[in-house]
């Protein structure tokens, strides 16, 4: 039996320009994942110039990619990971994205803003005026959901561990009341696009099935860089699973979720 899952990584660190950009091509969709590109970070040895050469060369890449794309996933808000804002990339797609309102940070929360403001707006919309009032959702200690890494004993290393988690405890609370607080973006169907939040759904498209984590640290635990969602797209019988950025994965209830899952295509990050 033949492939049925044609998976194109579109652009890629490896290329000069920070992008984890990828094409997912099934018998019912194309799926175009985390369609951003980013300059290298000021360390990387390259010139400024062909830097910024590889950030137009990487872009064209999307753009391209992007024209084949019935779907948009978007898996968190770092630039390496979107694009605010080109409507070529947006209009006329199905767009699953990480939701705006709730575990998020603030810089993120801004970017995913401003981005929408521009979504809207191609459907004649003000953002400001489609916001929906605030909802109080609960929001359990997220530690919960990593038995694996919270069972482990890390010898000398452990009472530091417990203050960094402590700390990053109080840190998550804090967040959680600004979530509660957050007017709230709502999800839209119009001509111009759909828009659809990923944390935790599934999306069904003919015999196609997207599926999406709940929100994972983008890092360690209680990582401050935020949050992503973590994507799996089947089909037939074959799967794709991509992380998106967990770094490496550090927390082992990540591996273990990639191992259960066996991927027959595996888009795994590496360590920050």
């Amino acid at each position: 039996m033949g492939r049925v899952l044609a998976v194109r990584p579109v652009w890629a660190d490896s290329l000069g320009a920070k992008s984890f950009c990828t094409l997912v091509e099934t018998p019912d969709a194309t799926v175009l994942i985390d369609p951003g590109v980013a300059i290298m970070h000021g360390s990387f040895p390259a010139p400024l110039e062909a830097k910024e050469r590889w950030v137009e060369e990487g872009y064209e890449a999307v753009l391209r990619a992007s024209s084949r794309a019935d779907v948009v996933v978007i898996t968190h808000y770092h630039y390496d990971h979107f694009t605010d804002f080109d409507p070529r990339l947006y209009e006329g797609k199905l767009i699953l994205a990480k939701s705006p309102n709730e575990y998020i940070n603030d810089s993120q929360r801004g970017r995913a803003l401003r981005f929408y403001e521009s979504l809207f707006g191609l459907a004649g919309l003000r953002l400001e005026e489609a916001l929906e009032p605030p909802g109080r959702g609960e929001y359990p200690d997220p530690l919960e959901e990593l038995p694996h890494a919270m069972s482990l004993r890390l010898g000398s290393y452990d009472s530091r561990r417990r203050e960094l988690i402590r700390k990053g405890a109080e840190w998550f609370r804090r967040r959680a009341s600004k979530w509660a607080e957050y007017p709230r973006v709502p999800e839209i169907s119009c001509e111009a696009f759909r828009l659809r939040f990923a944390d935790g759904a599934t999306a069904e498209l003919g015999a196609t099935r997207i599926r999406f984590t709940k929100p994972m640290f983008h890092g360690v635990e209680f990582s401050r860089v935020g949050w992503v969602v973590g994507v799996v797209v089947e089909h037939g019988g074959e799967k794709l699973l991509y992380t998106s950025d967990v770094n490496g994965p550090i927390i082992e209830d990540y591996a273990d979720w990639v191992v259960r899952e066996r991927p027959d295509y595996l888009l795994l990050d590496g360590p920050a």
